[in-house]
């Protein structure tokens, strides 16, 4: 029986043909079958494999170097929970989750590495077919099962050829965060012969040889009958056809050879990586923890490293994410550093510290700090608001790099005057303000007239409110505190302030890179808390927030962390809130970064925004826009060019927003100051979420 049509095929498949055509070892008798080396002249297989020699030996050393660094460790941790990795690996790098959120840059992605991958196993079945069974008389493309493999090959073909072309298109078109490297074209050409050689050899052999089932070879059968009408005679094919299948097979050879030594290896290292990611010991998107204060013993002469200022200093995991970046741009594309023309670019900083790793070996203990590698205002620009961790397609998280550099600054005490200043300050007076204690006295005395207790009037309470640094020093921010008690005591809330025996929580010292004030602070707050026997915490802050929820579990706090806006979506529910805000006045909302993209809070403000006149930003969510305070950029001074607050204010304004509502102290702070450089008093507010009721 001969199939000559995919109506035909797909009788066959009812009939359970496939099934059987399947097994290996049927005899050569089947109609359907790959003739392989078609009008190739004997022995081609076996130059082709002397061939194949050298370009095996180059990939597989560069291979072998990558292993050595990082790759024995990252298999040897792969095969520990091999199920997590490859839950990770399936979400971000065969799925590609984060890339598909760009539409044209998605489709373009998929179609190049689908078809790049669903190529390579066609080439291998070939390999198995020809080389292991055939000599055997034995056949694995044949029948129906070889039909269908014609057509799939020729589909995802095209959508290589497809790929390719969109790409070509995006870099000769000027999209900005595309870098013009040569290697780049030279595979994305390189890839485009492939595909369209695989073709012209598919339609040469057809145009020969003639099969039957031609037709399942869609796009080469196409093609042959172009060629058929031209009248070109069959010798003179057979020698083109020679011609063009080793100029297919070097250029694919040369391609996968040179792999390992340009940035396109992070095709195979980000496939690995990604589905590491899962196992890293560190808080969400930042720095893993140097060390542990209450473990140290301080008589001990053991040293442990803190900080990063060699490559030699990172783990090899860290080495990996150098290897695994893709050089895409999305990481830059978001970031309020570059955007406000600092010397920081993720991207920059993620393939400069690659480049060193690989291109200047001897350099693997030079140091980055001194030979000024890793610039200071290019380090302490980052306001650690996630977004390059968001958008990066394989999870790499520039904040470890620059949070580890920035801990090498602090041992180094290479820090501006305002940095120093405010770290001095949370040393001796625990608040990154410098001020005495009797400011937390004088509001306390404040919140207790509207109706606080502090936690020795009452001690047993559910929640336990904290109202932070800001909140205590900044008389607009105290408003924030204000309303807030004001809220809660009116709902019929029980809960008790902390006075003063709070402190700051080292947040600011920790994104600096001063850990150790960090902890000194952290085992403070926490003994404070264990003490009074706290179970939940209502912080306004999302500083606070991301601190007492994911980084001081670590050091041995486990409590229940209520943002207010969660709370107060919860009050609003159930009746005991109503906004007061005019529903004539246009709003919109800022999303926290520490609220929104560290934890994922994102419905629950709008929610209690829905009774209102509301309209979103562009950017929002897990996309949203950093002010600018993040990082301790609210604490230390990097020249900025537009300052992020300016650019996010301008964003509301496109929208003719009249109030912004924010549930950050410092978005408050920035966006406040953004409106008076503006001179925008009069036209648009800045409101916490607490402040519509």
């Amino acid at each position: 029986m001969t199939y000559s049509s995919p109506t035909m095929l797909v009788y066959c498949l009812t009939k359970g043909f496939l099934s059987k055509s399947l097994t290996i070892g049927v005899s050569l008798g089947l109609t359907q079958y790959r003739e392989n080396y078609a009008l190739l002249p004997p022995g081609t297989s076996l130059i082709m494999y002397i061939v194949l020699i050298p370009f095996a030996i180059i990939f597989l050393y560069g291979l072998y170097i990558r292993l050595r660094v990082y790759g024995f460790n990252a298999l040897l941790t792969l095969s520990k929970d091999f199920r997590s990795w490859f839950t990770q690996s399936l979400k971000y790098s065969i799925l590609q989750r984060r890339i598909v959120r760009e539409i044209i840059p998605g489709i373009m992605h998929l179609t190049t590495s689908y078809g790049i991958l669903v190529l390579s196993i066609g080439t291998l079945l070939v390999f198995i077919d020809s080389d292991f069974l055939e000599p055997f008389n034995q056949k694995l493309l044949h029948g129906a099962f070889y039909l269908i493999f014609e057509f799939i090959l020729d589909l995802f073909g095209l959508f290589l050829i497809f790929g390719i072309i969109l790409q070509l298109t995006r870099r000769y078109g000027g999209v900005k965060r595309l870098k013009p490297r040569l290697e780049y074209y030279i595979y994305l050409w390189g890839l485009l012969f492939i595909g369209v050689s695989g073709f012209l050899l598919e339609s040469i052999r057809i145009s020969v040889t003639q099969p039957p089932w031609s037709s399942y070879s869609f796009i080469g059968n196409m093609i042959s009958e172009i060629i058929m009408n031209s009248g070109i005679p069959s010798g003179v094919l057979k020698n083109l056809y020679n011609v063009l299948w080793w100029s297919h097979a070097i250029t694919a050879f040369g391609l996968i050879a040179a792999l390992p030594y340009t940035n396109l290896r992070h095709t195979i290292v980000s496939f690995i990586y990604t589905g590491l990611t899962y196992s890293a010991p560190r808080p969400p998107q930042l720095a893993k923890t140097p060390f542990k204060l209450s473990e140290v013993d301080l008589s001990s002469t053991e040293e442990f490293k803190i900080g990063f200022r060699k490559i030699s200093d990172l783990d090899w995991l860290q080495k990996m994410g150098l290897d695994a970046c893709t050089d895409c741009g999305r990481c830059e594309a978001v970031c309020p550093a570059y955007s406000s023309g600092t010397p920081l670019s993720p991207r920059n900083l993620v393939q400069k510290l690659m480049k060193i790793m690989w291109k200047h070996r001897s350099r693997l203990e030079r140091d980055l700090i001194e030979s000024k590698d890793l610039g200071y205002d290019e380090i302490y620009a980052c306001t650690t608001c996630g977004g390059c961790v968001e958008q990066c397609p394989v999870v790499i998280s520039p904040l470890e790099y620059i949070i580890e550099a920035r801990r090498a600054f602090i041992l180094d005490g290479k820090m501006e005057k305002k940095a120093i200043e405010t770290l001095n300050s949370l040393t001796r007076l625990e608040n990154p303000y410098g001020l005495p204690k009797t400011e937390r006295e004088a509001l306390v005395k404040e919140l207790r007239e509207l109706g606080a207790k502090t936690i020795d009037e009452h001690p047993e309470p559910e929640y336990i409110y904290w109202v932070g640094c800001l909140a205590t020093y900044d008389p607009r921010i105290r408003n924030v505190a204000r309303k807030m008690v004001e809220i809660l005591s009116k709902a019929g809330v029980d809960f008790a302030i902390l006075g003063t025996l709070e402190r700051c929580t080292g947040e600011p010292a920790r994104r600096m890179g001063e850990e150790g004030l960090f902890q000194e602070l952290a085992l403070k707050n926490i003994e404070t808390l264990k003490s009074i026997n706290a179970k939940k915490l209502i912080v306004h802050c999302p500083h606070c927030y991301q601190i007492f929820k994911n980084e001081y579990r670590e050091l041995g706090l486990e409590i229940e962390v209520i943002h207010h806006s969660v709370l107060l979506r919860s009050l609003m529910s159930r009746g005991r809130i109503k906004p007061k805000i005019s529903i004539d006045t246009l709003i919109t909302f800022h999303d926290s970064c520490y609220i929104a993209r560290f934890n994922n809070i994102i419905n629950e403000p709008r929610e209690l925004l829905t009774s209102l006149k509301f309209k979103e930003m562009e950017r929002r969510g897990r996309d949203t826009f950093c002010c600018g305070a993040g990082g301790g950029n609210y604490w230390s001074e990097v020249k900025r060019v537009k300052r992020e607050s300016l650019q996010r204010l301008e964003e509301a304004m496109k929208i003719n927003a009249e109030a912004i509502i924010v549930e950050c102290p410092y978005c408050i702070a920035m966006l406040e100051d953004a409106v008076r450089v503006m001179g925008l008093e009069e036209k648009i507010k800045i409101l916490d979420i607490s402040e519509v009721f």
